[in-house]
Order: structure tokens, then sequence, then C-alpha cells
């Protein structure tokens, strides 16, 4: 099993992901930051070649509050930057997904665990 943290949420990926501006198309100052800080963590932690196997993940995601959020738009976000990073190939090697989300006050995070995919009705 594979495991990594990081210090901040997902920006979630929606509508206003990509903006245009004078026919420019950009991504927010937010997106961006979120995308460095995220590749920098992802990629200290995994050295490895990109995994191409079924994958079951694991997500926890610890929010600092109560607002609310959409889970499917940040798991976008979390599975495009996971590709870029070069820990998995594609994310429709993803067979299997299990979200929660904790509040603790003031904290944030995420932990994401990767680990190959058995699907036990095949018997493989």
């Amino acid at each position: 099993m594979i495991e990594l943290r990081l210090s901040q949420i997902p920006v979630p990926k929606s509508n206003r992901y990509i903006r245009t501006k004078g026919g420019k198309v950009f991504k927010p100052p937010r997106v961006r930051n979120w995308e460095a800080r995220a590749m920098w963590e992802i990629t200290s932690q995994y050295k490895g070649e990109p995994l191409e196997y079924k994958l079951s993940v694991e997500i926890e995601l610890i929010l600092p509050n109560h607002r609310k959020r959409d889970i499917d738009n940040m798991l976008k976000s979390l599975w495009d930057i996971l590709e870029r990073a070069g820990v998995i190939k594609n994310d429709n090697q993803i067979y299997r997904v299990k979200t929660v989300k904790r509040v603790e006050k003031g904290q944030e995070g995420v932990v994401v665990r990767l680990k190959r995919f058995r699907d036990r009705r095949a018997g493989r």
C-alpha cells in the first residue's frame, strides 16, 4: 500500500476551474497554487514509477469546517494531480473508491491510500 499526505484539500473542479478572459484560458491563482503545492508534496513522498494496475483508493478528507463541499469535484482534482505527479498512469485504473469527509476545526488535509484492486467476485 502507498500512503500519501497533502496539507490542503483539493480545489474542486467545476465550471469555474478554468476561466476565459479576453479569449484566453487560464486557471485562477487559487487553483494554480493548490496544484503546485500538491505536486511538490506528492513528488517528495513518491519516487517510484507510475502504477499501471487496477487500483483501490481510500481518501480521507480532513476539513476545517462544516462548509458544504462536493466530494466528486475534489476527487477529480486529486486524480488529475496524481496522474501529473507520476503516481498513477491514468485515472481509469481506479476501480474502487472509498472516501470519508471528517471535520476537525482548524485542521485541513488529505490522506490518500492506494493499493492493488482485488475483485473478490471474479476470484482475482
